[in-house]
């Protein structure tokens, strides 16, 4: 081995799993918007609270809080979670606090 791969080899591998924590920070982040509009959208067409928490809970990511407000006809979803490294040397990375949030006019005739 030379000394120029004994030096590429390891910033390659930082690199390489770098890039992993943020697909899957990227993932995580996805998954926490996409729950929030799912839960927005279905309390604004009238579904109950807890199915639309739990048509939430289904893609957002494990551990996520989901918060459902109501200001006058708008009903306001905000999901937290916290994004982690997943096995081996991923979990070595830093957590991240991510938060989405999703804003629907409720439809006519629904009400709190």
């Amino acid at each position: 081995m030379t000394a120029e791969t004994a030096i590429v080899l390891p910033v390659l591998l930082i690199a390489m799993f770098g890039g992993l924590w943020l697909l899957g920070l990227m993932v995580a982040n996805v998954r926490c918007g996409d729950a929030a509009r799912d839960v927005a959208r279905a309390i604004a067409r009238g579904e109950p609270e807890s199915v639309a928490r739990t048509l939430g809970e289904r893609s957002a990511p494990p551990g996520a809080q989901i918060a459902v407000t109501r200001q006058g006809s708008e009903v306001v979803v905000t999901v937290q979670a916290t994004a982690q490294g997943k096995g081996g040397f991923l979990k070595l990375l830093p957590s991240k606090d991510l938060i989405a949030r999703a804003v629907v006019h409720a439809e006519a005739g629904v009400g709190p």
